[in-house]
Protein backbone atom coordinates (compact mmCIF):
# COMPACT_ATOMS: atom_id res chain seq x y z
CA UNK A 1 0.00 0.00 0.00
CA UNK A 2 1.25 3.71 -1.05
CA UNK A 3 0.55 6.46 0.63
CA UNK A 4 -0.75 9.84 -0.60
CA UNK A 5 2.30 12.24 -1.54
CA UNK A 6 2.91 15.63 0.43
CA UNK A 7 2.12 18.26 -1.56
CA UNK A 8 5.08 20.49 -2.05
CA UNK A 9 3.92 23.42 -0.67
CA UNK A 10 2.42 24.98 2.35
CA UNK A 11 -0.51 26.31 1.53
CA UNK A 12 -2.15 27.30 -1.81
CA UNK A 13 -5.05 28.93 -3.40
CA UNK A 14 -6.46 31.87 -5.59
CA UNK A 15 -6.02 35.69 -3.95
CA UNK A 16 -9.51 35.27 -3.42
CA UNK A 17 -9.31 31.95 -0.87
CA UNK A 18 -6.00 33.34 0.79
CA UNK A 19 -8.20 36.60 1.77
CA UNK A 20 -10.88 34.72 2.64
CA UNK A 21 -9.22 32.06 4.47
CA UNK A 22 -9.27 31.85 8.26
CA UNK A 23 -5.62 32.79 9.04
CA UNK A 24 -5.44 30.37 11.87
CA UNK A 25 -6.17 27.58 9.29
CA UNK A 26 -3.54 29.10 6.76
CA UNK A 27 -1.11 29.48 9.50
CA UNK A 28 -1.29 25.95 10.66
CA UNK A 29 -0.85 24.93 7.20
CA UNK A 30 2.63 26.37 7.13
CA UNK A 31 3.31 24.69 10.40
CA UNK A 32 2.60 21.44 9.77
CA UNK A 33 4.37 21.66 6.20
CA UNK A 34 7.06 22.93 7.76
CA UNK A 35 7.30 19.95 10.81
CA UNK A 36 6.73 17.73 8.04
CA UNK A 37 9.65 18.76 6.14
CA UNK A 38 11.92 19.73 8.25
CA UNK A 39 10.84 17.20 11.02
CA UNK A 40 10.70 19.55 13.94
CA UNK A 41 7.92 22.52 14.61
CA UNK A 42 8.68 26.49 13.49
CA UNK A 43 10.14 28.64 15.33
CA UNK A 44 8.35 31.45 17.18
CA UNK A 45 10.45 33.77 15.22
CA UNK A 46 9.25 31.76 11.89
CA UNK A 47 5.74 31.83 13.31
CA UNK A 48 5.81 35.95 13.78
CA UNK A 49 7.10 36.47 10.37
CA UNK A 50 4.31 33.69 8.45
CA UNK A 51 1.97 36.38 10.50
CA UNK A 52 3.74 39.76 9.40
CA UNK A 53 3.87 38.04 6.08
CA UNK A 54 0.07 37.48 6.48
CA UNK A 55 -1.00 40.91 7.01
CA UNK A 56 1.81 42.49 4.59
CA UNK A 57 -0.14 40.62 2.10
CA UNK A 58 -3.14 40.77 3.02
CA UNK A 59 -3.93 44.79 3.07
CA UNK A 60 -1.79 44.60 -0.74
CA UNK A 61 -3.69 42.24 -1.84
CA UNK A 62 -7.12 44.03 -1.17
CA UNK A 63 -5.48 46.99 -2.82
CA UNK A 64 -4.55 44.98 -5.96
CA UNK A 65 -8.07 43.34 -6.32
CA UNK A 66 -9.77 46.28 -6.30
CA UNK A 67 -7.25 48.07 -8.89
CA UNK A 68 -7.22 44.39 -11.01
CA UNK A 69 -10.28 42.71 -10.19
CA UNK A 70 -8.72 39.52 -12.82
CA UNK A 71 -5.87 39.00 -10.00
CA UNK A 72 -8.78 37.96 -7.75
CA UNK A 73 -8.47 34.41 -9.30
CA UNK A 74 -4.29 34.29 -9.52
CA UNK A 75 -2.79 31.59 -7.56
CA UNK A 76 -0.44 32.25 -4.40
CA UNK A 77 1.67 29.41 -3.34
CA UNK A 78 3.39 29.28 -0.30
CA UNK A 79 6.69 27.81 1.15
CA UNK A 80 7.35 26.00 -2.37
CA UNK A 81 9.89 23.10 -2.05
CA UNK A 82 11.20 22.11 -5.88
CA UNK A 83 11.14 18.67 -6.77
CA UNK A 84 14.75 18.39 -7.41
CA UNK A 85 16.62 19.64 -4.26
CA UNK A 86 15.70 20.55 -0.05
CA UNK A 87 16.55 23.53 1.02
CA UNK A 88 16.42 27.00 1.23
CA UNK A 89 13.12 27.94 -0.82
CA UNK A 90 11.32 31.11 -1.44
CA UNK A 91 8.05 32.36 0.90
CA UNK A 92 5.85 33.07 -2.17
CA UNK A 93 5.11 31.50 -5.41
CA UNK A 94 2.58 33.90 -7.41
CA UNK A 95 1.63 32.28 -10.57
CA UNK A 96 -0.15 34.06 -13.31
CA UNK A 97 1.06 34.82 -16.99
CA UNK A 98 4.42 35.03 -15.08
CA UNK A 99 6.15 33.51 -12.11
CA UNK A 100 6.74 35.79 -9.53
CA UNK A 101 9.23 33.76 -6.70
CA UNK A 102 8.91 36.20 -3.98
CA UNK A 103 10.95 36.68 -0.69
CA UNK A 104 10.75 38.45 2.15
CA UNK A 105 13.66 39.37 4.38
CA UNK A 106 13.58 41.92 7.53
CA UNK A 107 17.25 42.07 7.52
CA UNK A 108 18.48 45.97 8.79
CA UNK A 109 19.40 45.97 4.60
CA UNK A 110 18.98 43.79 1.70
CA UNK A 111 22.34 42.09 1.60
CA UNK A 112 24.09 41.38 -1.37
CA UNK A 113 23.77 37.74 -1.22
CA UNK A 114 20.16 38.24 -0.63
CA UNK A 115 19.24 39.17 -3.80
CA UNK A 116 22.08 36.41 -5.66
CA UNK A 117 20.16 33.46 -3.43
CA UNK A 118 16.58 34.44 -5.21
CA UNK A 119 18.23 34.92 -8.56
CA UNK A 120 19.74 31.84 -8.43
CA UNK A 121 16.68 29.71 -7.37
CA UNK A 122 14.73 32.04 -9.93
CA UNK A 123 16.94 30.83 -12.48
CA UNK A 124 17.10 27.25 -11.74
CA UNK A 125 13.25 27.50 -11.96
CA UNK A 126 13.45 28.64 -15.59
CA UNK A 127 15.92 26.05 -16.49
CA UNK A 128 14.68 23.23 -14.86
CA UNK A 129 11.14 23.56 -13.74
CA UNK A 130 8.69 22.02 -16.91
CA UNK A 131 5.95 23.80 -15.99
CA UNK A 132 8.08 26.79 -16.46
CA UNK A 133 9.96 27.26 -20.11
CA UNK A 134 7.04 29.08 -21.56
CA UNK A 135 6.40 31.58 -18.63
CA UNK A 136 8.40 34.26 -17.68
CA UNK A 137 10.18 33.96 -14.21
CA UNK A 138 10.47 37.39 -12.05
CA UNK A 139 12.29 37.36 -8.64
CA UNK A 140 10.87 39.70 -6.53
CA UNK A 141 12.80 40.64 -2.66
CA UNK A 142 10.43 42.82 -0.02
CA UNK A 143 12.21 44.31 2.06
CA UNK A 144 9.69 44.44 4.89
CA UNK A 145 11.55 47.66 6.81
CA UNK A 146 11.60 49.77 3.93
CA UNK A 147 9.22 51.84 2.74
CA UNK A 148 8.43 53.54 -0.44
CA UNK A 149 11.20 51.20 -2.56
CA UNK A 150 11.40 50.09 -5.61
CA UNK A 151 14.44 48.78 -7.26
CA UNK A 152 16.23 46.48 -9.59
CA UNK A 153 19.43 44.43 -9.09
CA UNK A 154 20.00 42.63 -11.97
CA UNK A 155 16.87 40.74 -12.64
CA UNK A 156 15.99 40.89 -9.15
CA UNK A 157 13.02 43.02 -8.29
CA UNK A 158 13.69 44.97 -4.28
CA UNK A 159 10.31 46.46 -3.03
CA UNK A 160 8.84 47.43 0.04
CA UNK A 161 5.86 46.39 1.09
CA UNK A 162 3.84 49.70 0.49
CA UNK A 163 4.52 48.94 -3.33
CA UNK A 164 3.62 45.39 -4.08
CA UNK A 165 0.21 45.93 -4.72
CA UNK A 166 1.60 48.87 -7.21
CA UNK A 167 4.18 46.56 -8.76
CA UNK A 168 1.50 43.81 -9.20
CA UNK A 169 -0.66 46.14 -10.74
CA UNK A 170 2.07 47.42 -13.85
CA UNK A 171 2.83 44.16 -14.36
CA UNK A 172 -0.53 43.32 -15.16
CA UNK A 173 -0.86 46.15 -17.57
CA UNK A 174 2.25 44.71 -19.45
CA UNK A 175 1.67 40.40 -18.59
CA UNK A 176 1.35 38.28 -21.92
CA UNK A 177 0.19 34.85 -21.99
CA UNK A 178 -2.33 33.19 -20.55
CA UNK A 179 -2.68 32.48 -16.51
CA UNK A 180 -0.95 28.67 -15.83
CA UNK A 181 -2.27 26.09 -14.36
CA UNK A 182 -1.72 25.98 -10.94
CA UNK A 183 -2.14 22.21 -9.89
CA UNK A 184 -0.14 21.18 -12.91
CA UNK A 185 2.25 23.50 -12.30
CA UNK A 186 2.95 22.36 -8.35
CA UNK A 187 2.38 18.73 -9.83
CA UNK A 188 5.47 19.14 -12.30
CA UNK A 189 8.91 17.69 -12.13
CA UNK A 190 12.02 19.00 -12.54
CA UNK A 191 14.18 18.17 -15.97
CA UNK A 192 17.28 16.22 -15.54
CA UNK A 193 20.67 19.02 -16.00
CA UNK A 194 22.46 18.17 -18.85
CA UNK A 195 26.34 17.31 -18.41
CA UNK A 196 27.48 21.16 -19.15
CA UNK A 197 24.79 22.10 -16.28
CA UNK A 198 25.68 20.15 -13.23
Amino acid sequence: MTGTPFPPCGWSGTVSDFLAAPKTGWLAALQEHYRRTMGSPAGQDQVVAWERESGLLSNELKQLVQARPAFDEITLIFDYEPPRQRGWHPDLIILAATVYVVVFRSDDQVLQAHADQLDAFAADLRRYHAGAPDSAVMPVLVHTRAKDLIQRDGSVIILSPNHIADFLTVESDVETGTSIDPAAWIAAGYSPASPGER
